[in-house]
């Protein structure tokens, strides 16, 4: 699996059909959910995040890394924003109803109505679930365990087992800051021994969001 690698089209998107549908808080342990109920008030009040984003991919068949830089823009209720500016341009945009995007080494801009489309239809959901705080969502396929005991506690994710996700998904490693108000990294490992860190950099809560990042194809391009 590959994670917003801009020449693979649509398979970036892979990873997150494995991320599912509602389950209750209440069949986490505590601590878990403590944490995550915690998250989820803080951003009850948020209608937009706008972040930097470095993503490191470990390639654990060629033993290389593979180093992605960029910006990530969410606003409620359903709007995602993914670009790509570093070694190589990458955008997608989620509007609620269409997926779209656009990668530099084709110049080409790629439209997907999510109505009618099932599949899609999940990924844009678990998309904006990850980045809009919405951890809940995840864990009817997801058990969590919580770390309290610093200043940045985690929550790591282990799919359960028999699921879909458990084939490829070892376990996703949330970090929050220091105010538990947003992620400061997202760690994936995968069975095949890849690994992804995002690291969340410069993230404002509430602000007024460029309206580039809601243009699919860079301006002027």
């Amino acid at each position: 699996m590959r994670w917003f690698a801009p020449k693979l089209r649509l398979a970036p998107l892979a990873l997150m059909l494995c991320f599912a549908r509602a389950l209750p808080l209440q069949a986490e342990p505590a601590p878990a959910t403590s944490l995550l109920a915690e998250l989820q008030r803080a951003l009850a009040g948020t209608t937009n995040v706008q972040s930097d984003f470095t993503q490191e991919k470990d390639l654990a068949v060629l033993q290389h890394k593979v180093i992605l830089k960029g910006r990530l823009a969410v606003r409620q209720p359903a709007w995602l924003s993914w670009k790509v500016t570093e070694p190589i341009r990458y955008n997608l945009v989620l509007d609620g109803t269409t997926l779209q995007q656009w990668d530099e080494a084709t110049d080409r801009v790629q439209k997907m109505s999510l109505a009618g489309n099932p599949v899609f239809g999940v990924v844009a959901a678990q998309l904006q679930a990850w980045f809009a705080g919405r951890f809940d969502t995840l864990l009817k396929d997801f058990s969590a365990v919580a770390d309290g005991s610093t200043d940045s506690p985690t929550i790591i994710f282990t799919p359960r087992e028999g699921t879909f996700v458990e084939k490829a998904i070892r376990r996703v490693v949330l970090t929050l800051r220091p105010d538990h108000r947003y992620l400061s990294h997202m760690l994936i490992e995968e069975k095949s021994g890849d690994r992804t860190l995002m690291t969340f950099t410069n993230t404002l809560l509430n602000a007024t969001l460029d309206p580039a990042m809601w243009e699919v194809k860079p301006h002027g391009r």
